[in-house]
């Protein structure tokens, strides 16, 4: 059978529509019927122009991100689509869409600069079997497949592998805003997503180090010249890694903001301009730079200080891809861009699944996952443009990119609505029924395997009460149950899962997931089961908390509101606020919240932080020595606290504690003495307890003090 013929790029340029010039050549040359340009000389006008033209689209982008937020789309759809109205190929509002695209440029360094700092080794570590084994079949399926189908239809195939790597990557920033807004950010599909979504980001470096073989006259001049610039940058990065630290350090002892800043812009922009001087990306610099600040000690402070030009900047960016947006290629040609969509979403919607299923996630985390990476991300526009400048994507099938990207980020809100519309209509269960222990009576049932639902199994085993957890996440499951925990693996929304859990048995329902909406529907479902089971459920904000009640359950703990509480406490208790005072001011707190009025018991004032609390007070607790002249006397003949103004609150005696510190309270050797008083006296204090004397000494000074005995010994129960 003869193969499919082959074609260059150039010809694929030529035979899919009219050459079209690259956008900064074309951005020179256009002059949309206006007035010819300003000479070069006439600096202030077109410096005027450029600020009049930055001032209207910051503007036009604070109006696209708020009607966006309120449509719950992304703003970065909102910015695609401002770019989009006035560039050159609809309104042609920007005049100088040249200036604009140097500024997105700073934009898209700035932006990996961010998120290279945001991408710790130790995150990395946590999540290194999703991002090695699921982000690596994600990626290299979808570079193979497209690839595949691509050189089937006659493309030549370094374009059909650049179109490869283009279709791989996935939206972080749309992933992210979806997650957040929903309150899913924390779920199994939510840090599954998140978990491909980094190996993408990650796997952008090795992609942009490729594209030089791509686009090399020769593969092995270019396979020598990749691997030159990459061991330069490893030696670059080697250096940097012993200098940036300590350069950082000696900067942040200035205490001076201003340097600091300078010193964060300085590491970032030359890491740029030297992966720029060897023929690679500036935007790869910076984020090998971010990554150099990402486990350093000053890495909150230069987020903090960078995030604000990331955020202005990166909206350019999208701006700027939005003003190369040309609606006339859809008009054109429809059924292409269509097709492209489609075969798009349901392929990296495929290939995502795939890698769930390879490291064992259930089929309802494979297809909410897969739904939600299945659009192109930010880092192929980046992609894109370092292609197009070296001649490897042909301009029109650039401009048929830019709008299958631009609709498949839109169209992430509506794929993620699908997905969880599918899997709560889902019939049919993915594994058999659960079947608890059908001796487990008035039990707790709790619902979420993570940090809060571990603590609070753990606790109740400790203490001998009855409890079963169930859990989405077949790992977890399968290595819990080797350490004997009791718990099953299970849909809580399902009815079938909770009847084979004893929810008719139940005392309690424990509802400790991060899925809002899973949280209402396994509440609901409860209720229709077993009225009389008491449902306590976790909200991530107080906002999720009236549709939980009005779901059945019986009491909400919003994280938020708790965390309000705590803080408020801890302050108040700074400032020696009465415990009743701080109850009344909590109470006032949860009441002004709505529903959440009733007091949780306040911390009492611990003992190893009475130092923190009331300087110069202390606590020290010192053991009677044999032959101290205490032994055997009273403490209210000791006249301790008129010697040492201190007073003993508590006294140890091998194992227990005495039942009451009073007068009468008779010293032995070997017990543990409990002293607070002024730091300055336990000195004093202490010897009376460790200090030998004569039994004439001891008897002279008991009647010497006889006159004087210490009658404000602390009465009451021991600490």
């Amino acid at each position: 059978m003869v193969g499919p013929s082959r074609v260059h790029a150039a010809d694929v340029m030529a035979s899919w529509a009219p050459a079209v010039e690259p956008p900064m050549l074309r951005a020179s040359k256009r002059q949309n019927g206006r007035a010819p340009m300003r000479h070069e000389a006439d600096t202030p006008s077109v410096l005027e122009d450029v600020l009049t033209d930055l001032a209207a689209l910051f503007a036009l982008c604070v109006f696209a991100g708020v009607l966006f937020q309120r449509l719950k789309m992304p703003p970065i759809v909102g910015f695609l689509a401002i770019g989009a109205l006035v560039g050159p190929n609809a309104l042609g509002i920007v005049s100088e869409s040249a200036t604009v695209e140097r500024l997105a440029e700073v934009g898209v360094v700035v932006l990996l600069f961010t998120v290279g700092m945001e991408l710790p080794l130790s995150q990395l570590a946590r999540l290194r079997r999703t991002m090695l084994v699921g982000g690596g079949i994600q990626i290299v399926g979808t570079v193979l497949s497209a690839a595949m189908i691509c050189w089937l239809s006659g493309i030549e195939w370094r374009l059909a592998v650049f179109l490869g790597f283009l279709l791989s990557l996935s939206s972080t920033a749309a992933l992210t805003k979806v997650l957040v807004d929903n309150g899913e950010f924390a779920t199994p599909h939510g840090r599954f997503a998140m978990g491909i979504a980094i190996a993408q980001d990650l796997a952008v470096v090795p992609m942009i180090l490729l594209i030089p073989m791509l686009v090399g006259e020769g593969e092995s001049g270019g396979v020598v010249e990749t691997l030159e610039n990459l061991a330069l940058l490893v030696l670059v990065l080697a250096a940097a890694r012993l200098v940036v630290p300590k350069t950082l350090a000696l900067v942040a002892r200035t205490r001076s903001r201003e340097l600091f800043v300078l010193t964060v812009a300085t590491i970032c922009l030359s890491m740029a301009v030297v992966t720029a001087h060897l023929g690679m990306s500036m935007a790869l610099g910076a984020f090998l730079a971010g990554i150099l600040l990402a486990d350093s000690d000053f890495h909150g402070h230069a987020m903090a200080e960078v995030e604000p030009f990331r955020d202005a900047l990166a909206s350019l960016f999208f701006v700027s891809i939005g003003m190369l947006f040309d609606g006339m290629v859809i008009v054109a040609s429809p059924g292409l861009v269509i097709a492209a969509l489609v075969l798009v979403v349901i392929g990296k919607a495929a290939v995502v699944a795939l890698a769930g299923w390879a490291i064992g996630q259930p089929s309802w985390i494979r297809l909410r996952s897969g739904l939600l990476l299945a659009q192109i991300g930010e880092f192929s526009f980046v992609l894109a443009q370092v292609g197009g400048g070296s001649g490897v994507l042909p301009p029109h099938a650039y401009k048929v990119f830019l709008a299958v990207a631009v609709l498949s980020i839109a169209s992430t809100p509506l794929l993620h609505q699908l997905g969880r519309w599918i899997v709560m209509r889902r019939s049919s269960a993915e594994h058999p029924p659960v079947r608890s222990d059908e001796a487990l009576v008035d039990h707790a049932i709790v619902v979420g395997y993570g940090p809060t639902g571990r603590t609070l199994v753990n606790a109740m085993r400790n203490l001998g009460l009855p409890v079963i957890a169930v859990e989405m996440n077949a790992q977890t499951v399968a290595e819990e149950r080797a350490r004997g925990v009791p718990i099953e693996f299970g849909d809580a929304t399902r009815s079938s899962t909770l009847k084979g859990l004893g929810i008719a048995r139940a005392r309690m329902l424990v509802v400790a997931v991060n899925d809002a909406e899973a949280a209402r529907r396994t509440a609901q479902v409860a209720k229709h089961i077993a009225p009389h089971v008491h449902v306590l459920a976790r909200a991530a904000y107080i906002g999720e908390a009236e549709p939980l009640l009005d779901a059945g359950a019986d009491e909400i703990v919003p994280q938020e509101l708790e965390a309000s509480v705590e803080i408020l406490a801890r302050t108040m208790r700074r400032f020696l606020v009465a415990d009743d005072e701080i109850g009344r001011r909590i109470r006032e707190v949860r009441q002004a919240a709505g529903t959440f009025d009733k007091c949780a018991p306040i911390a009492k004032l611990e003992a190893s932080r009475i130092r923190e609390m009331l300087p110069g007070v202390a606590l020290g607790v010192y053991r009677v020595g044999v032959g101290a002249c205490v032994i055997g006397q009273r403490l209210g003949d000791l006249g301790f606290r008129n010697r040492t103004s201190c007073t003993v609150v508590a006294v140890r005696r091998g194992r227990e504690n005495l039942a009451g510190i009073t007068q009468d309270t008779v010293l032995q050797v070997n017990d543990a003495v409990v002293v607070i008083g002024p730091e300055s006296q336990l000195d004093a204090a202490a010897a009376m307890f460790t200090s030998p004397c004569h039994l004439a000494d001891r008897d002279a000074s008991v009647a010497a003090m006889g006159a004087h005995a210490d009658d404000t010994i602390l009465k009451g129960p021991p600490a």
